[in-house]
Parts: C-alpha cells; sequence; structure tokens
C-alpha cells in the first residue's frame, strides 16, 4: 500500500522548547491514523507545518495528494459573513457551484445548522462554528482530510452523526486527526500514534481493532510502550 504521507525526521523548536523531536510517520492511501498526545505536545505546531504555515527546523515531508484539505481546531470564519456565506467563500472563489456541493443541505442536516444559514459567527455557539468550519472543509470532497480537534465543543450524540456521515459519505478518504478523546480515535481512526511526553518523538502504534486498544481506553494510559 503507498503512502498519502510521508513525515520524516521532522523537528521544531519555539526559543528553547522542543515540541517536535526527530519525528517520523507516514499515512497510506484510504488509511485513517489519530495522533492521541498530551496538550503542549506540538500537535497543532504538526498540522501547520502539514499545511505549509510553518517550516520545520529540520526534517522533511511529502504529501500526495491531489486535494488536500484541513480542519483547524479554531474555526476561522469570518465574522461578517453569515453561516452559508462562509461555507460556501472557498467555492465562490474558484467559481465552484457545481455537483461537489450536492452535500451541501445535507451537511447542513446532519449538523443541525439548516436554521442557522443565515446567522453570523457572533450569533453562533463555539461548536456550531466548528461545524460550520468542519463542512466547508468536508465540501471540498478531499483525497486527503487533516482535522485538529475538530469535534471538541460538539457533543457526543452530534459528534457521532457527523462521523458516522463521514465515512459513510468518504469511505477512502485518507484522514489525520488530532485528539485527545480516545472515542474519537475509536469512531474514526484505523491506527493510533500515542505520544506519552509533551513531545511530539517517540510513539506507541496501536491498530484501534486490537483488544490493547480497548485496553488503553480503560486504563492511566501508561501501558503503552514506545518506540
Amino acid at each position: 500500500m503507498t503512502s498519502m504521507v510521508i513525515v520524516s525526521h521532522l523537528k521544531k523548536t519555539y526559543d528553547t522548547q522542543v515540541v517536535i523531536d526527530d519525528l517520523s510517520f507516514s499515512v497510506p492511501r484510504a488509511g485513517r491514523v489519530a495522533v492521541f498526545a498530551p496538550s503542549g505536545a506540538g500537535k497543532t505546531t504538526l498540522i501547520e507545518i502539514l499545511a505549509g504555515l510553518q517550516k520545520p527546523d529540520e526534517g522533511t515531508f511529502q504529501i500526495s495528494a491531489h486535494r488536500p484539505a484541513v480542519i483547524f481546531q479554531e474555526p476561522r470564519l469570518f465574522p461578517y459573513m453569515t453561516v452559508e456565506e462562509n461555507i460556501l467563500l472557498p467555492f465562490k472563489i474558484q467559481g465552484r457551484n457545481g455537483p461537489e456541493l450536492k452535500d451541501y443541505e445535507t451537511w447542513l442536516s446532519i449538523c443541525g445548522l439548516d436554521s442557522f444559514r443565515l446567522h453570523y459567527p457572533y450569533q453562533l455557539s463555539g461548536g456550531m462554528k466548528q461545524k460550520v468550519s468542519f463542512i466547508r472543509g468536508i465540501l471540498q470532497n478531499p483525497d486527503f482530510l487533516v482535522m485538529d480537534e475538530p469535534f471538541q465543543s460538539i457533543g457526543r450524540q452530534s459528534k457521532q452523526a457527523i462521523i458516522n456521515h463521514l465515512l459513510n459519505t468518504h469511505p477512502d478518504v485518507t484522514l489525520l486527526l488530532i485528539t485527545h478523546d480516545p472515542e474519537e480515535v475509536k469512531w474514526i481512526a484505523h491506527t493510533m500514534l500515542y505520544f506519552h511526553s509533551p513531545v511530539l518523538d517517540r510513539y506507541a502504534i496501536v491498530n484501534t481493532k486490537d483488544p490493547s486498544f480497548e485496553t488503553f481506553r480503560r486504563s492511566d494510559l501508561s501501558f503503552l510502550e514506545v518506540m
């Protein structure tokens, strides 16, 4: 199986604080990988490097995607635009309003935003803003989707409905999920990279269908052996 993403020996330091240290991993095509790590461990920095918003101090990465999309932890909505305008802005800029948007109404319904399409961000809850950002990203029909804790303000039932629809409509998407929620890992990922220390360096690899993952979910998280 070929890799969609190859990360090789990445390192990133802020002043004297190392947040990513000699990190290497890969994501296979149609694979779904979760990065599970403590707060402050450089997870968002990793996403920003992969998105081209930051440069690593050392190392390289390669992404072989035709239609990558990133859903950031912060919704990044334009405050003077409605829900609908925020979602459709990338397509308006690109002059696209065709078949790729056929799921727009369905996603609004799945996310409970049908009656909020003309609302502005200041009129929305944190979870609603995250849903708007999610819809904007997934409507781009990505072949590689990066998500940085996209569900942290969304309730469990709504989150599960969104994830179920995502996997049903995009079963072959290559996905990299950043999360601190083992339940999200179980619902989404094939494989989890577990980082014990507050630095993205050594990690344990866990198949989420393996019994050891259920042990992980119910443990103090200390039993996993890192590389």
